[in-house]
């Protein structure tokens, strides 16, 4: 089939006075619908890469572009204007059309081939659209828009770096600080406080160890210790503050509509001398929220510099998660801080003007024109500082709150180094395009030699003493940047002295502080490093299965299961409350439904729910205001019939409790007693107690019967941010808590091996008449059996055999 689209004049080389008139793309699908796209130059490269992503994803690239630029109101109407508002506060599209400006021919080929291969499909679509035209073009009342080059821009940053990397907890961090302050006072509401959102524990698992061995760089970025007192102290955060506040980012993350997602990504590395195949194994399981279809989707890309299979988020140009053939990659999101959130001062006299360097400076504005569908036009003055832009307004205290990011302004040169890592062949290489990704990002890397390796990326601001990076930095001027650091200061390991690295986006190294995650002993990644520690050399099926285990498991049982067990043991064996913490004891402590009977296995969960419950009044109702215990009511399990979560963590009680009850053992210092001088063995048995009490008056005294009810798994029809992107959900039989997709590569010498799942399928598409493409849905069987399919990796394992082909003829007009 061939497809004469013109060519820009920067897109490519001149070519010989010999050369043909056209370059030729190829397009073979696997038998999964894996597209793999053959050509000889960038643009001939992307333009088939955009071309079959609009294949199979259209509707979802449609609403991608629409999410990174700020028009979904333009097509869904008035409840998205807010998140429209939000996409645009956060983007400086002068800034954006620089950066694009400044493109070599090379690099700006990439981004105007994508978009003809795009705006080529489309073509192609509204010529028949009876039968190409996906159905939510139909029922939403639109045709899907040209693609340009600096839309690809905007998908990266509007979709993926505000969304995924832009946030801070500083904001919140201040309001919890107000909170218990008021109610309990200034020295007991700190030290509750401290205990809540700590600096540091030492005892945190971290994804590269310390003491650093030779091979592992031991420079470990930190926040520097605050002042004891600012010379002028931050203002509190008023109750509409706090709304105002939580409804930005609400809009900005989509955090109510997306259900909590998306939270997290996990990765596991291990070296030659702890595989069986005694070779580089990498596995990589990024949880971007579980939608239909994916939000990610698969491709190879042959050609040009590249010879490279992977997975990457629906519009983006870099493969995100992938392999060459020589080494392979992956990442979870990163802990390092590369985003401050600052307190305005506003002037009395007018709200627009705030203080900086002694004086009251005005705002930069600029009017953004929201088309709202059904409506008129609506108008929205958008604010900024010397920070960056307003994200919300605290009007009952004078004040405003910005956020700036270290990231502003390289946003293109991040997507090219990660991008252009795709390209490298050794660590060095690897690292030498990590240094140009200014978003905070954890990277792995494996090669076909036996290195492993992993880094923090990231630019790191180098910020002032008196800074305290858990709250908003003072923006008057006496807390401005003194510049970035060297990416020398970023932490990385490269074979380390464990033979392995573990992420489920834990704490990057030991040191590290800053004003999110608060990283402490109760950590998910204990799940994965449970199954890895040891001498035992570990199979590929055996490294594959650490995923199924960790999306199955009960993430709070292993810090409490053995105190249960030790505070009842005084108890007659008759005891309705030692029987509980037996069952418990006997728990395998993961969430399955072997018999298929609609309910997990066993009492131990339902049994470990009640007691989570019972310890949180117990423990912490007598010490914090109402709202702040309610925060830590909700467990976080997946809900039967209700929502999927995103990714599941232990629950906010669990690392609060688990803490309190060490006491002095804890890694973060106790200086207030949660436990009122009770010993932890009385509190647990009575709290114990309570649980079986209520589980016997709920489900009578069998505990046989004491079951919980087993969650099913859903893929939500709207995107990462709360659009909708798809005609309805989908769903699998048992909540998994694993990747978006999940990979792994068994790099073996002269022959990568590749194993993904990305469910449920690698299509989108949804014909007028209600029917899904063949691959929309083919592997939610897969993810139901924790099982993966095997994929061709270089240009060579796909010449043959191929499901389908497709020849497209790219015109090298200028």
């Amino acid at each position: 089939m061939l497809l004469p689209v013109p060519t820009p004049a920067a897109a490519w080389v001149q070519p010989d006075a010999g050369a043909p008139a056209m370059e030729t793309v190829t397009i073979r699908r696997d038998p999964w619908g894996t597209p793999h796209v053959y050509g000889d130059t960038s643009y001939g490269l992307f333009y088939g890469f955009g071309y079959a992503m609009a294949e199979d994803r259209l509707y979802q690239l449609e609403m991608a572009r629409r999410s990174g630029n700020g028009t979904v109101a333009e097509v869904l109407g008035a409840d998205f204007v807010a998140t429209d508002v939000a996409t645009r506060t956060g983007t400086d599209i002068a800034s954006i059309r620089r950066q694009m400006a400044a493109l070599s021919a090379e690099d700006r080929a990439m981004f105007d081939g994508y978009a003809a291969g795009i705006n080529a499909r489309i073509a192609e679509v509204l010529a028949a659209r009876d039968r190409l035209l996906p159905r939510e073009f139909v029922d939403a009342g639109f045709d899907p828009q040209r693609w340009t080059a600096e839309d690809t821009a905007l998908v990266w940053i509007g979709l993926i770096l505000q969304r995924f990397f832009g946030g801070t907890m500083e904001v919140a961090n201040l309001a919890l600080l107000n909170d218990l302050v008021a109610a309990r006072g200034e020295r007991i509401g700190r030290q509750i406080y401290d205990q809540m959102r700590w600096r540091d524990d030492p005892r945190a698992p971290t994804i590269i160890r310390q003491p650093a061995g030779a091979d592992e760089a031991s420079s470990v970025p930190v926040a520097p210790k605050p002042a004891t007192r600012a010379t002028a102290p931050l203002r509190p955060l008023s109750s509409s503050g706090a709304v105002a506040f939580r409804a930005a980012q609400v809009a900005l993350s989509g955090l109510a509509a997306t259900e909590g997602m998306p939270t997290a990504s996990n990765a596991w590395v291990l070296g030659p001398e702890r595989t069986a195949d005694g070779v580089a194994i990498l596995h990589n399981g990024p949880q971007q929220g579980f939608t239909n279809p994916a939000f990610v989707a698969a491709i190879g890309l042959h050609g040009a510099g590249y010879d490279l299979t992977g997975m990457t988020p629906v519009g983006l140009l870099p493969v995100l998660f992938g392999t060459n053939g020589t080494i392979a990659w992956g990442s979870t999101v990163g802990s390092l801080d590369t985003n401050d959130s600052y307190q305005e001062q506003l002037n009395p006299a007018d709200r627009y003007q705030y203080r900086f360097n002694g004086r009251f400076v005005a705002m930069d504005r600029r009017t953004e024109t929201i088309r709202v569908k059904g409506e008129a036009d609506r108008a929205v003055v958008l604010y900024a500082t010397v920070h960056g832009p307003v994200q919300s307004w605290d009007l009952p205290n004078n004040t405003a709150y910005t956020i700036r990011r270290s990231w502003h302004g390289a946003e293109v040169e991040t997507m090219l180094g990660w991008a252009k890592a795709a390209q490298a062949s050794d660590w060095t290489a690897f690292m030498t395009q990590a240094a140009r990704v200014s978003a905070s990002i954890t990277w792995f890397y494996a090669d076909v030699h036996g290195n492993i390796g992993a880094a923090g990326l990231g630019a790191l601001p180098r910020r002032p003493a008196k800074q305290d990076v858990r709250f908003p930095a003072r923006g008057d001027g006496s807390m401005e940047w003194q510049g970035l650091l060297p990416f020398s200061a970023n932490p990385k390991a490269y074979n380390p002295g464990a033979g392995y690295f573990a992420s489920w986006n834990n704490k990057i190294a030991p040191g590290l502080r800053a004003d999110g995650a608060v990283f402490g002993l109760v950590d998910r990644v204990n799940e994965i490093t449970a199954r890895l520690d040891g001498n035992a050399r570990l199979t590929r099926e055996a490294i594959w299965d650490v995923g199924n285990a960790a999306a199955h498991a009960d993430l709070n049982i292993r810090y409490f299961r053995d105190g249960i067990g030790r505070a009842a043991a005084a108890l007659a064996p008759d005891n309705p409350a030692r029987q509980a913490a037996d069952a418990v004891l006997a728990w395998d402590m993961q969430l399955t439904d072997a018999d298929r009977d609609g309910h997990y296995d066993g009492p131990g969960v339902t049994i470990l729910q009640a007691w989570l419950s019972a310890m949180a009044e117990a423990v912490f109702a007598d010490d914090l205001p109402p709202a702040i215990l309610d925060t830590l009511r909700d467990l976080g399990y997946p809900a039967p019939g209700g929502r999927t979560p995103g990714s599941v963590r232990p629950a906010p009680v669990a690392s609060l409790l688990f803490n309190a009850l060490r006491g002095g053992a804890a890694g973060v210092p106790q200086h207030y007693d949660f436990l009122n001088g009770a010993s932890a063995d009385a509190v647990v048995r009575a709290a114990l107690e309570q649980a079986v009490g209520q589980l016997r008056h709920r489900f009578g005294a069998d505990m046989a019967r004491w079951l919980t009810p087993a969650a099913a798994h859903r893929f939500s029809k709207v995107n990462a941010i709360g659009v909708p992107w798809a005609a309805a959900d989908r769903t699998a039989a048992l909540y998994q808590n694993r990747g978006t997709a999940d990979v792994q590569y068994v790099l073996r010498p002269g022959g990568m091996e590749m194993c993904s799942l990305m469910a449920p399928g690698q299509s989108g598409f949804v014909g007028a008449d209600g029917r899904s493409g063949a691959h929309g849905d083919d592997q939610i069987t897969l993810f139901e059996r924790g099982a993966c399919k095997p994929q061709a990796v270089g240009a060579a394992q796909l010449a043959t055999g191929s499901a389908t082909e497709k020849t497209l003829a790219v015109p090298r007009d200028r």
